[in-house]
């Protein structure tokens, strides 16, 4: 029950309403029983220094996602190093009014790489350009790949991930999006950072099976739907496949630890996303 003593945690972007972000935390938060609420807010960019400022007097916490995630840094008190090595905020701790900025994107691709058998000896791809694919070549730069690929449509967009790459000590280089594709092969982790292939458009994929090699490590951050286009032409090629509900779980999981102190609840995240995914594809269908 909502009243005087619960604590909002929210959620700011433009546009939010395919999130899932409030099913997975309301869940969590239910689950051990907190007093806390998770809710949505379309914010466009004009109203964004209004938002944050109403944020700072209401909330606990709050995620931010497109197209804010760079803009809302300098509207923060103190920026976490994860915050600061990304150039990207997602999420936000209010400590008694002053705000401080985090990027758990980074811990949660991160999370889902490490432990594995990682080919540190090969190039690494990443297919976009923008905030998803910062925390992608930070979090491949942290687990020890000194050698980035970045294709991307437009190739401005490209060089700018390219000199943020090599500011974090890698080797990188810039690609058009056709290029990225006959180069895949040669790369021992490929991550798409971009919506190719997200719901509605699931027929649409980044790279094919041809494309790929056996062994090789596909990290696709879509998770509508969990199992993408992408990550069937990985199985298809013998490579291994990860889904990005995976880093979306991981990542809010981290977001809950920094608001609540507590332990997050994942496998009851994990059952709201994907129970909420399944009810807005049945929903569209109807």
């Amino acid at each position: 029950m909502i009243d005087a003593s619960t604590r909002l945690c929210c959620l700011i972007g433009h546009p939010v309403g395919h999130s899932v972000s409030p099913q997975m935390h309301n869940a969590a938060f239910n689950a051990l029983g907190l007093n806390y609420v998770y809710l949505a807010f379309d914010i466009p960019p004009e109203m964004l220094v209004d938002a944050v400022r109403g944020l700072r007097a209401l909330c606990a916490g709050f995620n931010v996602t497109i197209p804010h995630k760079v803009a809302v840094m300098k509207l923060l008190d103190e920026l976490d190093p994860s915050a600061e090595r990304t150039g990207a905020v997602n999420t936000v701790v209010n400590n008694h009014g002053a705000l401080r900025g985090y990027n758990t994107d980074l811990h949660g691709i991160r999370r889902v790489l490490e432990g594995r058998d990682l080919p540190l000896s090969m190039p690494a791809l990443v297919i976009g350009a923008g905030g998803a694919a910062r925390a992608a070549v930070a979090a491949l730069t942290d687990l020890g790949f000194r050698r980035i690929l970045i294709a991307n449509r437009t190739l401005e967009r490209g060089l700018a991930l390219v000199e943020f790459a090599r500011s974090l000590g890698a080797s990188a280089e810039a690609l058009d999006l056709e290029e990225g594709r006959w180069r895949a092969i040669e790369c021992g982790v490929v991550v798409n950072a971009t919506p190719i292939g997200m719901y509605p458009d699931t027929g649409v994929t980044p790279l094919v099976a041809e494309e790929m090699r056996r062994g090789m490590i596909i990290l696709d951050l879509v998770y509508n739907p969990p199992r993408t286009r992408l990550l069937e032409e990985a199985e298809k090629a013998g490579a291994v496949p990860i889904s990005g509900l995976d880093v979306l779980v991981y990542q809010g999981a981290e977001a809950f630890r920094l608001w609540t102190n507590m332990d997050p609840p994942i496998e009851v995240m994990r059952r709201a996303v994907v129970k909420a995914l399944e009810g807005y594809r049945r929903d569209d269908r109807r």
